[in-house]
């Protein structure tokens, strides 16, 4: 059976994959095709013609996927919408791409309410996806399941965590009426334990509103200020200003808010505060960051209490947006409430595609996933040998092909070069992985700033790294094995001094476990690095510039290399210069 799965209808992170026999064979994002970071309001098109691509390289056509899954539940979100007299969804890029792709018709109108028109434009996206790879479908062809957008979330994170049984936390900004659910999950079958509203404890809203009076984009503030929140000093009247905005264990609920997020920000924040993130570090800014930060902290272990109490599961899984906030996620690890965790690696809206598509293979198609740990997330789209070498040799960059042998790239990395890595399917979710990065040496302390300055970034944020797993004892306390960059470890003592450059200022890392299993070369070249260097781990960014999701396909990472400082490239096989 063949289930493809859409993330589609929220305003971030539109996403496409394929599920065939019970397992997940390819996944990505809109954004690695236009180009726009996290492809705001822009339709899953490029994404879902890319899954029709790779499944027809697999003799499989648009007319073989037995159901279409998406990540919202309409006529939930609908009557949440309702209740508040407003229209939030903007169905405009839609119209202009069925528009451009010749899918007139006369009868392109709401009828009986928007469920039926986004129903319609649906198929005609999926129509155009098909039309694009050279098939034609009408709606007949087309089995549509549309799936509630924390069961999604949830989904994603059992399916792929290799639990039988586990309790399942979901946080995000909303679902279709909720910020915050809780569930228990076995042998498939999912039960809400509790949620909680938009309103009254949604905290992706909550570091969303922070963000903006900070001076960020929602989409990508959280981020920036997990890295900024080491840098506060002054941070417990803040604190203090959080808690009070908060009940715990109320009305049956784990928590609740006293005031919506956008009122906590207002009473927390108040206005905006002015600064230059680029400069020095603002203090007041820097203490609001920690005190959110600890805030969720707490907030994280408090959850991991009472769904252990409410389901009496020793496992969790967790998926949502803020599921990929790293120091929250140590905390829980670090709590030692579960005997093991999972995270999702694409926690964000681009994860609801496969968990609708999970779903619906086992719930309405009445198939089985195939129930293993999710190991690697090299799931896009792969350019050929040919193709890479066309790119090569358009470039006019000094090149020569080493093919696997990567010592010489680890020499240039021990010798202080930023060399850009390129190889293989690319990754799903927010993180590089060693098929999209940018490599370094984190022994030189000076590396940090260098890079940051080089990806036009705030000078101050944390630089990750890639490690050996079997040396993360080494480095790391009380470390487990982790593939994804999205649980942070304490480092042991004397590692500032080993490796400054991964060293965040609060002594924490978020690194990607390494083993030559999952990927053969990017492991190779991390042992070549630790047999020159006795350092097992390097630094490991994503290849991008400023503003720019990862690179996708060889034009993308000759047109980065080309503009960003960086001294070579390996690049599937080749090893290009710039002097």
């Amino acid at each position: 059976m063949l289930v493809v799965g859409l993330s589609v209808g929220t305003f971030h992170d539109p996403s496409a994959c394929a599920i065939v026999d019970g397992e997940l064979v390819f996944a990505t994002e809109e954004e690695r095709y236009t180009r726009y970071k996290h492809a705001l309001g822009q339709p899953p098109f490029n994404s879902l013609v890319g899954t029709f691509r790779f499944l027809k390289g697999k003799g499989l056509h648009p007319r073989d996927v037995d159901t279409f899954a998406t990540n919202v539940n309409l006529r939930l979100f609908l009557g949440w919408l309702g209740e508040r007299r407003k229209y939030v969804l903007d169905f405009g890029k839609l119209y202009d791409l069925y528009y451009k792709h010749g899918l007139r018709s006369s009868n392109l109108e709401f009828g009986t309410g928007l469920l039926r028109g986004y129903q319609f434009l649906i198929r005609r996206l999926i129509r155009a996806a098909a039309r694009t790879v050279g098939d034609d479908l009408d709606d007949r062809d087309i089995k549509l399941v549309t799936i509630r957008h924390h069961l999604a979330h949830a989904a994603s994170a059992y399916y792929f965590s290799g639990f039988s049984s586990s309790s399942v936390l979901v946080l995000d900004g909303q679902g279709e009426r909720e910020g915050t659910t809780l569930w228990r999950v076995r042998n498939g079958e999912f039960e809400e334990v509790s949620r909680i509203g938009i309103e009254e404890g949604s905290m992706g809203y909550l570091w969303d509103h922070i963000s903006e009076r900070l001076g960020y984009e929602v989409t990508e503030g959280p981020g920036k200020l997990m890295g900024l929140a080491p840098y506060g000093g002054d941070y417990v009247g803040f604190l203090e200003k959080l808690k009070n905005m908060i009940r715990f264990s109320s009305g049956g609920k784990p928590y609740t808010f006293v005031a919506s997020p956008a009122m906590i920000a207002e009473r927390v924040v108040g206005g905006a505060v002015k600064w230059d993130p680029r400069k020095e570090v603002h203090p007041v800014a820097a203490s609001v960051a920690r005190a959110l930060q600890e805030f969720t902290n707490e907030l994280f272990v408090h959850l991991g209490d009472w769904i252990k109490d409410a389901t009496n599961e020793d496992r969790v899984a967790l998926a949502g947006g803020v599921a990929l906030n790293a120091r929250a996620n140590m905390e829980l690890h670090y709590s030692k409430i579960f005997n093991d965790m999972f995270i999702f690696p694409a926690a964000n809206d681009a994860g609801t595609s496969i968990g609708a598509a999970a779903y619906v293979y086992e719930h309405v198609l009445g198939g089985k996933i195939k129930s293993r740990r999710l190991r690697s997330v090299y799931l896009g789209p792969e350019y050929s040998d040919e193709e890479v070498r066309r790119a090569v040799e358009a470039s006019k960059f000094r090149a020569r092909y080493v093919g696997d042998d990567v010592n010489e790239v680890a020499d240039l990395i021990a010798k202080g070069n930023v060399l850009t890595w390129y190889q293989g399917r690319s990754e799903l979710g927010p993180r590089a992985l060693g098929n999209r990065s940018i490599l370094a040496d984190p022994r030189d302390k000076e590396m940090w700033k260098r890079l940051n300055a080089i990806k036009g970034r705030e000078f101050w944020r944390p630089l990750a790294p890639s490690l050996l797993e079997e040396y993360k004892g080494e480095y790391f306390v009380d470390p487990v094995t982790h593939e994804f960059m999205i649980l942070m470890f304490r480092f042991r003592d004397g590692m500032a001094g080993r490796v400054p450059a991964v060293y965040h200022v609060d002594g924490t890392a978020r690194p990607q476990t390494v083993t030559r299993d999952m990927n053969p070369t990017y492991y190779d070249v991390i042992k070549a690095f630790k047999d020159m260097t006795g350092e097992g781990i390097v630094v490991n960014t994503s290849f991008n510039l400023a503003g720019e999701p990862l690179v996708e396909t060889p034009r993308d990472a000759i047109r980065s290399f080309a503009e960003g400082g960086f001294d070579a490239m390996y690049m599937q096989g080749y090893l290009l210069y710039k002097r």
